[in-house]
């Protein structure tokens, strides 16, 4: 290896080694000042690293290879949005309505993601605590009865019968549903609904699934959505799943329990009020009358 190649080993090396400690380095001392606008280098590192996704040994690897003329040219380019930037708030463009909207929301969004980062790093999710959450929460992990369906759905009677006569003749029911059904989530998938468990279906294809043979074509059967012609092509019976057939469901599982958790001392700490009359007539359109119970 030669020397140059060796000195950009050391330089990355060292550039990662001292990254997290850059803050010190760069003190507060700006590299780039556009207007009122200001970069230090903790700031400029930053963005070269948004350009490599992130990675600090690429940013340590330009910073190896780039001569100080390109390293100018680099930090120009951030000069450039730096001055749009600055040209906007002139124009009072940070006041107007979307655009102060935008800018308040992606901050919320931006310290949210910092306090799951920060809070989740405390969360237990050894083997052990998500084993925990399986052995306590098993009705989650119960696989209801299930069947494997398929459909074809028109718009109208005639069109479904036409359809079921097509599969008899064809015998080829993935091929007609991609001509005949109206259905845009399962027509290019052969009609496959995938496992169909109970509460999943309105309630006349889920009594048309329940009271069918497998292999057997139901219907016409007539719903809010149109005419469904349906296959149930296998059956499951209900059954506990063990710890390892539940895999990243009780990984989220426990995760869900920590930010619920997290939920509720946030709402006893900090108070949350909704403006119920505002809602009534939000953006001038009133609300509908809730069911009755």
């Amino acid at each position: 290896m030669s020397f140059k190649k060796v000195t950009k080993v050391i330089a990355v090396f060292l550039f990662v080694l001292l990254i997290g400690t850059s803050a010190a380095i760069a003190a507060d001392k700006p590299v780039l000042t556009v207007g009122t606008s200001t970069l230090d280098e903790k700031e400029v590192l930053n963005l070269m690293a948004t350009t490599t996704g992130g990675n600090q040994m690429m940013v340590g690897l330009m910073l190896a290879q780039s001569t100080l003329p390109e390293r100018v040219d680099l930090v120009n380019q951030m000069a450039h949005a730096l001055l749009f930037a600055e040209a906007a708030k002139t124009r009072g463009l940070d006041s107007r309505p979307d655009v102060a909207f935008q800018i308040k929301w992606q901050t919320m969004q931006i310290l949210m993601q910092a306090y799951f980062e920060q809070n989740a790093s405390k969360w237990d999710m050894s083997e052990k605590a998500v084993r925990n959450y399986y052995e306590t929460h098993k009705d989650e992990f119960y696989q209801k009865p299930g069947a494997h369906t398929r459909h074809i759905l028109t718009q109208t009677e005639g069109d479904a019968l036409n359809a079921a006569l097509e599969v008899y003749k064809t015998k080829d029911f993935a091929k007609v549903a991609s001509e005949y059904s109206r259905d845009p989530n399962s027509a290019n998938n052969g009609g496959d609904l995938g496992w169909v468990e109970k509460g999943m279906m309105v309630a006349p294809v889920e009594a048309a699934i329940e009271g069918a043979s497998v292999g057997s074509l139901v219907g016409p059967v007539k719903s809010d959505y149109g005419w469904h012609i349906i296959e149930v092509t296998e059956r499951r019976p209900g059954r506990q799943l063990t710890f390892d057939e539940s895999g990243e469901r009780a990984v989220q599982g426990l995760q869900r329990e920590y930010l619920e958790n997290e939920l509720k001392e946030l709402e006893a700490k900090f108070s949350v009020n909704i403006d119920e009359k505002a809602l009534e007539n939000l953006g001038g359109i009133p609300a509908p009358a809730a069911a009755q119970k």
